[in-house]
């Protein structure tokens, strides 16, 4: 018999669970971003409590993802301010705290060294007709658009931060823990403390959305505390601090975009040249596919007949940066639709209009671009949302306004932005492990289908999809998450559960199965799996293809108002049209997309959180299969807000998350512009 998978889906959150003779822990950092560390120690520890670093580590000191070698405790080159250097435990969580507080380090200063080194990079040129220079063309542009977007929106938690309580069996070890990458944490957990893969077991408790746990940073976490309990010989719980899981669980790291764009005097794109700077922190496994995706995400869904791109990924000495798969390219659509705003004021030309102009990416007509996006009904979305908010005739008005400021109105913006959400990146690293679905229709009418449990919506879709096939009712069908440990999927949750890939393979596997039961006896199980030829899709080496398994999209417009005395921005309204394929749970998905925006706006200010009452959300349906919408209102909403906002101010903003001060300071410095710009005119 094959060894089962000890990977077990828990309805509690780790932090609530306690275990007999259970103790706690804590993590000791780094003071310093630099240097060589030669010890670190808390002198008189009480009795029960004790410190583990590099030294006395209880195994090998190291963990590996997609290539990379991370150390669990810095053993000598300090590379980050807050790097873990050791982890303290004790039976009181009071008394862990007091003492870490009293732990000495002793950190020789390192030679300064320069602070960025390029640890990925992507270059892609594409010329029309005879002329290759790019530059050469954007100098003869009619229009010329140039700004550098920065965009570090980091992700607000309320809910549980991560952590994990571990204990030993015997020779079995239990974690319990919101991992979403299970293989990698029971590899590692085997290669760091040599136990056989069959004697851990997972209990995957209740986790936050993605981008609140660190893929692979989990990992490190539950390693940590695993060597606390392997040198205890009892339970151990660690729950890090609100500060600390922003600090090196979710933080995304910054990328600054900057865009040089020509345009005729019809508002056609003539050239682009982009160049993307991503500061990856300290180290990061996934730089390479942030990267790409950054760069296929830079042109947004428009049409560039010449083009250069050149992007990087530098390390920094920094935290490294969090890996979020749902937003991973938010950062590039920030600023391409920012950039479009911007030159929809020097070109003179309405913003819909300058979008609808580009836009031949997303129709029949033939491109020269080298990402095929194969996105339906897009024009149809972004006309919808023109006509619903009255667009053209909000921003012709409000910009009027804003030339003639009066204390009885009201300072008004309205923005305006598209973006995709692409699920399935061919060129992934990851990507080509073991994407699969099986589904076996047994001998009692009982449909099994054997994947990791996906969220409530999710699978409610799957039983769905299912019943429908096959004829069944709903509650004949289960979901079977246990696994041969030859088969565990390899890849992380999100990528697994993702909704258009494994809504598209269930059906597959329940054709087949409708296909056979009349023929052959019960039980009968059907697998289905993405194909070569569907990854072949996207040439990785050339940088051309279709590099997405599906894309939805989205077309957002807001309206806001300032007033004028507090300079405190309102949401006035926003409307969204989204093109996702077949909507299977309508409802659903409106709850989704109106929970997405709400937490959206209360990340963009810092300390501020906006939110806004009247949402209007359309979608426009398609026979195709449903695709993902969860990351679409992130990539989305942040340039449609900023646009309105600096319509409003009558100003620039640049970069986002704003700070509780730039909104003031901007409407500032459009004062003075004014008054100066009217002095000029009286001379």
């Amino acid at each position: 018999m094959p060894e089962k998978s000890k990977t077990q889906i828990s309805k509690s959150y780790y932090s609530d669970l306690e275990k007999e003779g259970m103790i706690f822990a804590k993590i000791i950092r780094s003071p310093k971003k630099t240097g060589i560390l030669k010890g670190v120690e808390i002198k008189d520890l009480p009795e029960g409590y004790f410190l583990i670093d590099a030294k006395n580590f209880p195994g090998k000191n190291s963990i590996e993802t997609l290539g990379l070698t991370t150390e669990i405790f810095c053993s000598e080159k300090i590379l980050y301010e807050g790097q873990p250097l050791a982890i303290l435990a004790g039976p009181n969580k009071k008394i862990l705290d007091a003492l870490s507080a009293k732990a000495k380090f002793d950190i020789e200063q390192s030679p300064s060294t320069a602070e960025k080194n390029v640890i990925s990079q992507k270059r892609i040129v594409l010329g029309g007709g005879r002329q290759k220079n790019v530059q050469k063309i954007y100098s003869k542009g009619a229009f010329k658009v140039q700004n550098k977007w920065t965009y570090n929106l980091s992700t607000t938690q309320t809910n549980e931060t991560n952590g994990a309580l571990c204990y030993f069996l015997k020779d079995n070890l239990v974690i319990n823990t919101p991992t979403q990458w299970p293989s990698h944490l029971i590899k590692n957990i085997s290669a760091v403390f040599s136990i056989p893969e069959e004697k851990i077991t997972i209990n995957k408790t209740l986790s936050s959305e993605p981008s609140a746990n660190s893929l692979w940073g989990n990992t490190l976490l539950c390693c940590q505390i695993c060597a606390a309990a392997k040198e205890s010989g009892k339970p151990v719980k660690l729950i890090l601090s609100r500060d600390e899981n922003e600090k090196f669980i979710s933080n995304t790291g910054e990328v600054s975009i900057t865009h040089k764009t020509a345009f005729d005097k019809d508002g056609l794109i003539q050239a682009a040249l982009i160049d993307i700077d991503f500061d990856a922190g300290a180290f990061n496994p996934f730089a390479e596919e942030i990267i790409d995706r950054l760069t296929i995400a830079s042109v947004g869904v428009y049409n560039f007949d010449n083009l250069e791109i050149n992007a990087a990924a530098h390390s920094s000495q920094k935290a490294p940066a969090s890996t979020n798969i749902e937003t991973i390219d938010a950062q590039a659509f920030y600023a391409i639709e920012s950039q479009l705003q911007k030159a929809a004021d020097i070109t003179g030309i309405d913003p819909g209009e300058l979008r609808l102009i580009n836009s031949k990416i997303l129709s029949k007509e033939s491109s020269k671009m080298p990402f095929n996006l194969n996105i339906e009904k897009a024009e149809e979305s972004l006309n919808a949302i023109l006509a619903q908010s009255d667009f053209k005739r909000k921003f012709i008005t409000n910009k009027i306004n804003s030339s003639f400021k009066s204390d009885n109105i009201k300072s008004r913006g309205i923005g305006l932005s598209t973006a995709y959400d692409a699920s399935g990146y061919y060129g992934t690293s990851i990507f080509e492990c073991n994407q699969k679905m099986e589904a076996t229709l047994q001998k009692d009418g009982t449909l099994v289908i054997h994947a990791i449990t996906p969220s409530k919506t999710i699978l409610d879709i799957w039983k769905k999809e299912a019943a429908e096939i096959l004829q069944i009712d709903q509650k004949m069908i289960k979901v079977n998450s246990e696994f041969d440990l030859k088969d565990e999927p390899l890849i992380p949750e999100n990528f697994y559960s993702n909704l258009s890939i494994m809504t598209s393979l269930l059906k597959k596997c329940c054709q087949g199965i409708q296909t056979k039961r009349f023929r052959s006896p019960l039980p009968i199980t059907v697998s289905k799996a993405i194909t070569k030829t569907q990854i072949k899709q996207w040439n990785k080496s050339r940088f051309k293809g279709t590099p997405f398994n599906s894309t939805s999209f989205i077309a957002l417009a807001l309206e806001l108002t300032i007033d004028d005395r507090i300079y405190k921005p309102e949401i006035k309204n926003i409307w969204v049209a989204v093109s996702a394929g077949k909507i299977l749970a309508e409802k659903e998905a409106e709850i989704k997309i109106k929970f997405s925006i709400q937490k959206t706006l209360a990340e963009l200010i810092e300390n501020e959180r906006l939110s806004a009452k009247n949402i209007s959300i359309a979608f426009v349906q398609s026979e195709l299969e449903p695709a993902q919408i969860g990351g679409l209102i992130k990539k989305a909403l942040p340039a449609a807000f900023a646009s309105a906002l600096s319509q409003a101010l009558n100003s620039d903003l640049r970069s986002i998350p704003l700070k509780e001060n730039d909104i003031f300071k901007a409407a500032q410095e459009a004062i003075k512009k004014e008054s100066a710009a009217k002095k000029e005119g009286s001379q």
